[in-house]
């Protein structure tokens, strides 16, 4: 335009959001900002962001909608909620911003109307009452001081947040002297002036603990010290369970200045977790008294006792003696606890404890514990096996045997595990081709394969406890006539034709003789003996 003017015109675009939110929304911090917006259709796809990040519904943010109506509300606003808020629907946005103004807070207001009763021997008691149109909503506290006429020092001696009224006492201030007092009020938003109470009162400390009773822990039997230090020398009571001592006996009672001391001699169990309690004037104080069993001591066992050497199947017996009859022990094996069971017992009689097993197997040798509390005791147990015995032959055996033939001695052993060594003639036997030692479950054989003569004599089968005799004869087998076969033989024979009797035998050197009628045969004219033959040259008939 001519001569520098200028024509300004509004463009407005009309989008979905009908209803926008203002340009600037100011809230006080505390309160809730609440924004909202209306769009033209409510199936529209809507989004709220604050400074460029898109909210979501949480503790401190609210997010609803109503048909065509959105609103987003944040709950107590605090200075850092500060910044742009925007609203977006499609393509179309609104945008606002949001300040959080901090709000003017004061110090509280002094309280009124304080006063002072110190009609009460050594104490004051001081009433005052909050300021009229002191806010309610912020929490305050009164705070009472009190300072010695004199110094220049305030202490703090109250505190109440609702309390209008304290009592002090002597039992309250180090020293004696004359003592003011003042209040104020606090709030996190400071402090309020002083309101000095309008009296002066004189006070005289009490009685205060200087070293407190202490627990004390002791076994059974012992003795049981306690001890208080006062501030100042005074008479005191003892008590034990609310029950009062009284010197002698098992208790002495004793002062000395401020200090108050007690011993319980010959503790009992029954007085374990015992109450003990000391009251003086304005003082009471209480510790518990713990009674301990005494440890439990094992008297001293022979060494033979602690270790035991048993055979197998045989019973075993571990024992000690306690100092106490109720002790209780446990029974370890090798660091594990034994628990009774069908072979193992265990016994408690009076202060002996005793472990049994019944029937002891190989399993059970090993290192055994009896334990009560920190003490012990240990035993070694070992277990062997039963000697191997020899079941059969139950006794010395005598044979005879035959060259050639199989010879077979054998034992029958008690366990088939046993072990056993063979002699001959007092030498340890061993195997060749043609002997062999056998085991077989119980059994055990010294096999000849091919007896001999040298294989006489006397043979031993031994194990560890036990053993048996074998008394062998090898000799050569009877002569036999082989050939006839027959014991008896009949012949016919017409005379005087040649005759020959004759017979195979089986050893070849073997000697034989000839019997005729019961009468051995002698040789002669008309009788020849030749090997294996008798030969008659001619016979006739006075030789049938």
């Amino acid at each position: 335009i001519p001569d520098g003017a200028k024509s300004i015109a509004e463009l407005t675009v009309k989008g979905p959001i009908v209803r926008k939110l203002p340009r600037k929304l100011e809230v006080m911090e505390g309160e809730n900002a609440m924004f909202c917006v209306e769009v033209e259709n409510d199936e529209e796809e809507i989004h709220w962001f604050k400074d460029g990040l898109q909210l979501h519904e949480m503790h401190q943010v609210i997010l609803k909608s109503f048909g065509k109506t959105h609103i987003l509300v944040f709950v107590n606003v605090a200075h850092r909620d500060s910044g742009v808020v925007t609203f977006v629907a499609g393509r179309s946005r609104t945008s606002s911003r949001l300040k959080v103004r901090a709000s003017r807070h004061c110090p509280p207001i002094c309280p009124a109307e304080a006063t002072m009763d110190v009609d009460r021997p050594n104490s004051a008691l001081l009433a005052w009452a909050p300021a009229p149109n002191s806010p309610t909503s912020t929490r305050s506290i009164f705070v009472v001081e009190m300072q010695e006429v004199g110094s220049q020092e305030w202490l703090k001696c109250f505190t109440s947040e609702t309390a209008t009224s304290a009592e002090v006492t002597g039992d309250g201030v180090q020293c004696e002297g004359n003592y003011r007092f003042r209040v104020c009020c606090i709030n996190k938003y400071g402090r309020s002036g002083h309101v000095e109470f309008p009296k002066v009162v004189h006070l005289v400390p009490g009685p205060k603990i200087q070293n407190c009773l202490k627990s004390c822990e002791v076994a059974e039997g012992e003795d049981a010290h306690f001890s208080i230090q006062l501030s100042t020398t005074m008479a005191g009571t003892w008590f034990l369970n609310s029950a009062q001592l009284q010197p002698g006996g098992r208790f002495s009672i004793e002062q000395r200045h401020t200090k108050h001391s007690l011993v319980i001699h010959q503790t009992h169990m029954s007085e374990d977790k015992a109450e003990v309690t000391f009251i003086a004037n304005g003082v009471r104080d209480s510790a518990p008294l713990h009674v301990r069993r005494p440890p439990v001591e094992f008297c001293p066992v022979p060494e033979e006792e602690l270790h035991k050497s048993s055979m197998e199947l045989d019973p075993v017996v571990l024992l000690c003696h306690v100092s106490a009859e109720d002790a209780e022990v446990t029974w370890y094996k090798d660091g594990c606890e034994i628990h009774p069971s069908e072979n193992v017992t265990l016994q408690a009689d009076g202060t002996m404890r005793r472990l049994i097993i019944r029937s002891a197997d190989t399993s059970d040798a090993g290192s055994y514990t009896c334990r009560a509390g920190n003490n012990s005791m240990e035993f070694s147990v070992n277990i062997r096996e039963p000697p191997v015995m020899i079941v059969e032959p139950k006794d010395d055996v005598v044979m005879e045997r035959y060259v050639s033939e199989d010879i077979q001695l054998q034992c029958e052993l008690s366990r088939s595990s046993g072990k056993v060594r063979w002699y001959k003639d007092g030498q340890p036997v061993e195997e060749s081709p043609n002997l062999q030692l056998i085991s077989e479950g119980p059994y055990r054989r010294l096999s000849i394969l091919t007896g001999t003569v040298n294989d006489g004599g006397e043979y031993v089968c031994e194990s560890d406890g036990d053993s048996v005799f074998f008394q062998l004869t090898v000799k050569d087998p009877p002569v036999r006539i082989i050939s006839p076969s027959e014991s008896e033989l009949e012949l016919t024979h017409v005379a005087p034709e040649r005759l020959e009797l004759s017979c195979e035998i089986s050893k070849v050197e073997a000697p034989v003789r000839w019997f005729r009628d019961g009468l051995e045969v002698k040789e002669g004219p008309s009788l020849r003996l030749q090997h294996r033959k008798l030969v008659y040259p001619s016979v006739i008939l006075p030789s049938s």
